[in-house]
């Protein structure tokens, strides 16, 4: 049964609270990914629907917040960053839920096998990206303090630190995507070329849920700078 949310009550007392929320939905869907990953690699395709649906369901959960905070966050409140600041980092929580749903997807959608040598990789992979998804997350809930404190305090250093994990582990996942796809490029003579194609976006889609995190933290970083 799909679950309702009373998006007024989550305004009720800290317009940022929803931010929080969203990103946790946001992290609900990447954390999915690894077993998402090792039951399409194990040809189960029972489980694979099942976390497609629970992926679903998260992300439908998310873009409702999202479109909530978008309508809802004043134009004028005063806080010591910009609206639009907030927004971009929020618009980066939104990437990552919806590139988990276009992964789950892309899973459904992909009746072949998989070189040997590439397995353990991708999932190696996968928990790297996520890796970078749950720091981002740590990120957002020290937005939501720092904007008590005015961007000041203990918490900025914190923050700091959050950000250069971050990237730091989106550094190690382009490392494991690189040997991916350099393993996929020696086999591709001895696969079908559209299955080729599909794993090639299947492990950019994934790389993706790095990149955004590391997008996040960015932008984070310019929350602290002005």
């Amino acid at each position: 049964m799909a679950r309702t949310i009373d998006y007024t009550k989550l305004f009720a007392k800290n317009p940022f609270k929803p931010m929080k929320r969203h990103m946790k939905l946001a992290t609900g869907c990447a954390e999915c990914m690894p077993e998402a990953i090792e039951a399409f690699l194990a040809d189960d395709h029972v489980r694979l629907q099942e976390l497609k649906q629970k992926v679903l369901q998260l992300e439908r959960d998310a873009d409702g917040i999202y479109a909530e905070i978008q309508d809802r966050l004043p134009k004028t409140l005063f806080t010591p960053v910009a609206r639009r600041d907030l927004l971009d980092v929020l618009e980066m929580q939104e990437e990552i839920a919806d590139r988990c749903e276009d992964i789950v997807g892309l899973l459904m959608d992909l009746p072949l096998s998989v070189p040997e040598e590439i397995k353990e990789p991708i999932i190696r992979h996968t928990r790297r990206c996520v890796d970078a998804v749950r720091e981002a997350r740590e990120i957002v809930k020290l937005i939501d303090l720092l904007l008590n404190t005015g961007f000041k305090g203990p918490n900025v250093e914190v923050m700091k630190g959050k950000i250069q994990d971050v990237l730091t582990i989106e550094t190690d996942a382009d490392v494991i995507g690189n040997e991916i796809t350099h393993t996929l490029f020696q086999h591709r003579q001895d696969m079908d070329p559209v299955s080729v194609v599909f794993l090639y976006r299947l492990v950019g889609w994934i790389d993706d849920l790095a990149d955004f995190s590391e997008q996040l933290a960015i932008r984070s970083r310019i929350l602290l700078a002005r």
